[in-house]
């Protein structure tokens, strides 16, 4: 069976390997470009992987590309398999395939179809996801099901290592569901679509920590998105801050005064606590770029400093820097 190979990141790449691993006749590849701010690159041990077996190559990123749909014709694939890939495909690109185009989607379709599923549901706290192996179509992770594959979530659990299962568990169905359509096996199911659910797309900047909300969900939130994804952060000093690790503070004391975010304990070689919308989190680990860690008690070395931004000194500031303006200002005469 003549397949056809969508896909990008680590997920896309390690699926190929399976395929090709298995003896399946792959024809060709189409590398999906990943986003700018993303850390872990696959662009070039795909293209390596491809080259290395004698497969034809294309990169692109949004399926703009003219040519796309005549290339992939050309290629005579009867199916295609779709990994890691974050952009629609276009009717006109995945009806060419006979045997139909194939999506795993890091969840337990229909639930948490879109954006950002595995990271969603940790934000979330639920304690289960999944992946799921369908049929793409008009609807965005709306096709007929082939496979699932349900994913525990651990209570702690961060993000890179969920990614890890969720690795594991693509490439399984990826090989399942080949075999399964190599020989004319499987009952796709359609799903119930008002039954399930949606997750919004995710920036940088949605990283922002708001101190104000409970205990679990900020930590649920750092959790989520450690490196390398793009980070949790706050504001220390007006400088933003990324918490790269932490810990709920149980049992938490009991404030009756409280200010969110307001730092109230110190401690060596462990971190820093902080105040909460309803108890305490210990920031362990932070980072001024994201990418260096240091314990968070090696950075902030107050309890009476308060994260997040302050927009008093901020107004303060800019009141600084408006006096200097007026006074470096020199009036000039023609």
């Amino acid at each position: 069976m003549r397949t056809l190979f969508i896909g990008g990141t680590r997920r896309g790449y390690l699926a190929l390997q399976a395929l090709i691993e298995s003896g399946a006749d792959v024809v060709g590849v189409l590398s999906l470009t990943q986003d700018d701010h993303e850390r872990e690159r696959f662009e070039e041990p795909i293209r390596v992987l491809a080259q290395g077996r004698g497969l034809p190559v294309r990169e692109t990123k949004l399926m703009r590309d003219p040519g796309l749909d005549g290339w992939a014709r050309e290629l005579q694939a009867e199916t295609a398999f779709a990994v890691g890939v974050r952009v629609l495909l276009p009717g006109s690109f995945y009806s060419i395939f006979p045997r139909g185009c194939w999506a795993v989607h890091d969840s337990l379709l229909p639930e948490y179809r879109g954006f950002a599923p595995l990271n969603w549901a940790i934000i979330n706290d639920e304690r289960e996801t999944g992946a799921t192996l369908f049929k793409i179509s008009e609807r965005m992770d709306g096709g007929d099901v082939l496979l699932r594959q349900p994913i525990p979530i651990g209570a702690n659990e961060t993000a890179p290592q969920l990614y890890g299962k969720i690795c594991a568990a693509t490439v399984e169905l990826v090989r399942r569901g080949h075999e399964l359509l190599r020989r004319g096996e499987g009952t796709p199911q359609p799903q119930n679509l008002a039954a399930g659910s949606f997750t919004a797309s995710r920036t940088p900047a949605d990283g922002l920590i708001d101190w104000n909300q409970s205990t679990r969900r900020i930590f649920n939130l750092v959790r989520a998105l450690t490196f390398p994804y793009p980070g949790a952060f706050t504001f220390y000093q007006n400088r933003r801050l990324f918490v790269l690790s932490a810990e709920e503070v149980t049992p938490s004391p009991k404030y009756v005064g409280r200010i969110p975010g307001r730092v109230i304990h110190l401690v060596p070689n462990a971190g820093v606590d902080v105040l909460t919308g309803d108890g305490v989190l210990r920031l362990c680990e932070v980072s001024t770029d994201g990418l260096t860690r240091q314990c968070a008690a090696d950075v902030i070395k107050s309890v009476r400093v308060k994260l997040g931004l302050d927009l008093i000194e901020l107004n303060d500031r800019l009141f600084q820097l408006e006096r200097q303006m007026k006074q470096t200002d020199v009036p000039t005469h023609e």
